[in-house]
């Protein structure tokens, strides 16, 4: 988390960067739509030479450039400008950590934080992606569609993959032979936890819309003989017997009672000295400012979501009767909270 200066070294440029923070994100969602990236990455350009090749007028490129400039995504070398490495990696489409898709998605709740005043003295979701139930269409919000559920998905690849090599690394899994992922989104976590323990075989269960994507991914990873990908309400559908269950982001979106009772229930489900693992964004765990703002992306997004953290959460699994809690940091994004049956 950011720390804030004493009181003596006090001055308004902390607050003037927050106030215009979006005038960062917006301008490279504007590059990335327009194809600056990619021009570049073909070849460096002048300014003149990149206006004409997206047929758009000097002025508002020159104003983008020295944005991106200012960003140290693009840098001016002998009269042109070219991508940095780091946009070389992550904003050019067609690159395997391309960010891109992650991007749109944040990009589409530009709109929505325009009425997020309206949110907050209504206490209401502007999309309603997930209601007190679930989640209304399979992932996808008011009026989105199955596209709406790809968009979801390639976020949550994007995040997935600054936070899946970490959890592997992190959980206790020496011993468990088969753990059942639930909710398990773009399959990330469970490829992770596939990829770094050799002996576990994983289930990873979600919604239908979101497990063909997750299949994909999986297929990808060539660990289809360990991870099975299933389609499945989790609120509502059996699931395979385990040793071990993983809640990665899942409580989040619901609200207390709801999430209560999913813990319950995986402890119902559970035999002696089965393992439970929440992973999700745990403010007071996570290293980053991210977490801390995520519940607003809950507000406009859910009807009862709240970023949970580790004392909520740990209520909810105490009360169903784990034991041997233990949290620790897992990235700039995460904690994560294990339990025993």
């Amino acid at each position: 988390m950011t720390t804030t200066p004493a009181a003596a070294d006090l001055d308004s440029s902390r607050v003037h960067s927050v106030l215009t923070a979006y005038l960062q994100s917006k301008a490279v969602f504007t590059a990335i739509d327009l194809g600056v990236f990619e021009a570049l990455e073909k070849q460096p350009a002048t300014l003149t030479e990149l206006a004409d090749g997206l047929g758009l007028e000097q002025r508002p490129v020159r104003a983008l450039l020295v944005a991106l400039t200012g960003l140290e995504l693009v840098r001016a070398e002998d009269g042109r400008y070219l991508n940095t490495e780091e946009a070389s990696r992550y904003l050019v489409a067609g690159r395997p950590e391309y960010m891109g898709g992650f991007a749109a998605h944040q990009n589409s709740h530009f709109g929505h934080f325009a009425r997020l005043d309206e949110a907050v003295r209504n206490n209401a979701s502007l999309n309603q992606r997930v209601l007190k139930q679930g989640y209304r269409d399979q992932g996808a919000a008011q009026g989105e569609g199955r596209e709406g559920t790809g968009r979801l998905i390639q976020a949550m690849r994007v995040s997935s993959r600054l936070q899946a090599g970490k959890l592997a690394e992190a959980a206790p899994l020496d011993g468990v032979r088969h753990v059942v992922d639930l909710g398990c989104g773009s399959g990330d976590y469970s490829i992770a936890l596939a990829g770094r323990h050799p002996e576990l075989r994983v289930t990873a269960l979600d919604y239908p819309a979101v497990t063909d994507l997750a299949r994909a991914n999986v297929r990808e990873a060539g660990l289809e003989d360990r991870v099975e990908v299933r389609a499945a309400d989790i609120m509502a559908d059996e699931w395979p017997d385990s040793d071990a269950v993983l809640l990665s982001h899942v409580l989040d979106g619901y609200g207390p009672e709801r999430a209560a009772h999913l813990v319950r229930r995986i402890h119902a489900h559970l035999p002696a000295d089965g393992l439970l693992l929440v992973h999700s964004h745990m403010p007071t765990l996570a290293s980053g400012l991210f977490p801390a703002m995520f519940g607003l992306i809950l507000l406009v997004n859910t009807e009862e979501g709240e970023v949970r953290d580790v004392d909520e959460i740990r209520g909810w699994v105490e009360d169903a009767g784990f034991r041997g809690i233990t949290t620790r940091n897992v990235s700039l994004l995460s904690g994560l909270l294990t339990a025993t049956r």
